[in-house]
């Protein structure tokens, strides 16, 4: 019988991964907690987002435990991955609402309850923070020099990057410490354009905690432009049918389902 880890992996979900061998052997022996954060910013969810929602029902089946973070507080910043222009700030009642649309939606793919999955809001620790401890207990960790190499800040480096926006990489970071240290997550999970968080987060718990977590990536659903198929691209495919119809996600001829 295929491991979870070999279902993903001849679907064709992964994209890229920290450990290989190590998240294999976790997988197939060990049952682990891991997180995928969701940008709460529209009241639906989209096709982007299903690859993800599908490695999750793959995820529990095995026996994993999955954390739907909702990102109430990085919402509040923007995130800069994959964008060419500033997000406007959304307010708390907002992404509360946009949550329990999620969380209703997600409920069709995984299960939430006592010992099962949890969802999140990193808006309940993030909006607290005190801004110079934050600096001198995480910040003091990351090379400004080495974040700007990532992708998700040099596409937006010609265009201008906010500083507000720049902080994004430490607080994703530091949602994966706290996921760590309050569940026991050891495993990140999220689309490929997310890598670079990630491996943020991941370094930022081997040098507070000592301790090694581990993070892997899916392949992104893109349009026949090679956009990725997003909640701010035209013509965004939503799972909600009040939002888009059934007619129109199979009318559309921009992407292909095959790996489900």
């Amino acid at each position: 019988m295929s491991s979870v880890f070999d279902i993903l992996k001849e679907r064709g979900f992964i994209a890229q991964l920290t450990h290989e061998e190590r998240i294999k052997e976790l997988l197939e022996k060990e049952k682990v907690t891991f997180y995928i954060g969701f940008d709460p910013t529209a009241d639906s969810l989209h096709v982007g987002h299903f690859l993800q929602m599908m490695v999750m029902a793959h995820m529990q089946k095995a026996g994993h435990r999955p954390i739907a973070l909702v990102g109430g507080g990085t919402a509040m910043v923007g995130d800069p991955t994959g964008k060419t222009d500033m997000r406007r700030m959304m307010t708390r009642e907002e992404i509360k609402h946009n949550a329990d649309c999620f969380k209703k939606q997600l409920s069709k793919f995984i299960e939430f309850g006592e010992g099962k999955a949890i969802m999140v809001d990193n808006g309940d620790w993030l909006l607290d923070l005190n801004y110079v401890n934050f600096l001198r207990d995480i910040g003091v960790h990351f090379s400004v020099n080495r974040m700007l190499t990532a992708e998700c800040f040099k596409s937006r480096l010609e265009k201008g990057l906010s500083f507000i926006e720049f902080n994004y990489m430490l607080m994703q970071s530091y949602d994966f410490l706290k996921l760590y240290k309050e569940y026991g997550c050891i495993i990140q999970l999220g689309g490929d354009d997310q890598w670079s968080n990630i491996l943020g987060g991941i370094d930022l718990i081997r040098r507070k905690e000592g301790k090694e977590v581990y993070g892997m990536t899916f392949t992104l659903l893109t349009t026949s432009e090679g956009k990725k198929m997003g909640k701010t691209e035209k013509g965004a495919l939503w799972l909600d049918a009040n939002k888009t119809s059934p007619y129109e996600s199979t009318s559309t001829g921009e992407i292909y389902m095959t790996r489900m």
